[in-house]
């Protein structure tokens, strides 16, 4: 069975990969939503986790091929496996390897914003070292989240691990960026803020066709109600403010929604009822 789901993009080719798994507390993830309401959505474990998928997104133009979002990454102890359960199958390497290509193929890499279940694919253990996965990559952060990442406080150094992004700065592959920005040709980013305060989103645009990935502003399907906000996100409150604008403007524009952490079909579009009153996902199959 096919691990990788494909479509096209005006000129450009999409490519839904997969990084593994892991499993967030219930009550973490649905933050003020109560148990009562969020479990006829999603059924916990027995320690009261959600499973969460890691989904990359790669992105092939005529001139580059584009990562996003890379993923988990395998760098975890045996504690933190146990926490989060874990589970590297499927892996990106997979992915890579069943649409012919290598983490080397990769020439430019996107992050959404630096926790670990985002970038943590971004470095390796190699000979007991710790390098970078894509050496031919540059990497794109925004220089507010950079800076926030490298100086961790006391709420936030659980998310932010200076192993997944550091060395990549040594090795000379990472550029930092400052607010709305072009990429390259068709690749940009927006500054959303709310999961971070400088989390953006990724847009690849051809041919009048628009793809969004989401990171943390939106992660599941499970999250599209305006006030389901995740106990994760540092700004809940502008999260929300924030998605308003973005469902508007993804449904005049039938912007291809992307979702890091849905389980199920990653991709599909906002849409709102007849109504008026409540915003869905149809997933495009």
């Amino acid at each position: 069975m096919k691990i990788v789901k494909k479509l096209k993009l005006g000129d450009f080719e999409l490519l839904f990969l997969r990084d593994g798994e892991f499993w967030l507390d219930g009550g973490g993830y649905f933050g003020i939503v109560p148990k009562v309401i969020w479990s006829n959505l999603v059924t916990p474990d027995e320690l009261n986790r959600v499973k969460l998928n890691s989904n990359p997104l790669l992105v092939k133009t005529d001139e580059h091929n584009v990562l996003i979002d890379p993923g988990l990454g395998n760098k975890y102890s045996e504690k933190q496996k146990k926490i989060f359960k874990i589970s590297y199958e499927p892996s990106i390497e997979q992915c890579l390897n069943e649409i012919g290509m290598t983490a080397d193929d990769i020439d430019i890499v996107v992050a959404t914003h630096l926790h670990f279940d985002h970038v943590g694919s971004c470095t390796k253990i190699e000979n007991e070292n710790i390098v970078p996965t894509y050496k031919n990559a540059i990497h794109y952060f925004q220089k507010n989240e950079w800076e926030d990442a490298i100086h961790p406080d006391e709420r936030t150094k659980g998310t932010y691990f200076l192993e997944n992004y550091v060395p990549l700065m040594d090795a000379g592959l990472v550029k930092l960026v400052e607010g709305n920005v072009d990429i390259v040709p068709g690749i940009s980013v927006e500054i959303t803020g709310g999961h971070t305060k400088h989390h953006q989103i990724v847009f690849a645009r051809s041919k009048g066709k628009i793809a969004s990935y989401w990171g943390g502003i939106l992660s599941a399907v499970t999250h599209i109600k305006i006030p389901y906000t995740m106990g994760f996100d540092l700004y809940p409150v502008e999260i929300m403010q924030k998605r308003k604008e973005l469902y508007k403007r993804a449904i005049e524009e039938n912007w291809l929604v992307c979702l890091e952490h849905e389980p199920v079909n990653p991709f599909g579009f906002i849409r709102l009822t007849e109504d008026g009153k409540n915003y869905y996902f149809e997933r495009k199959m």
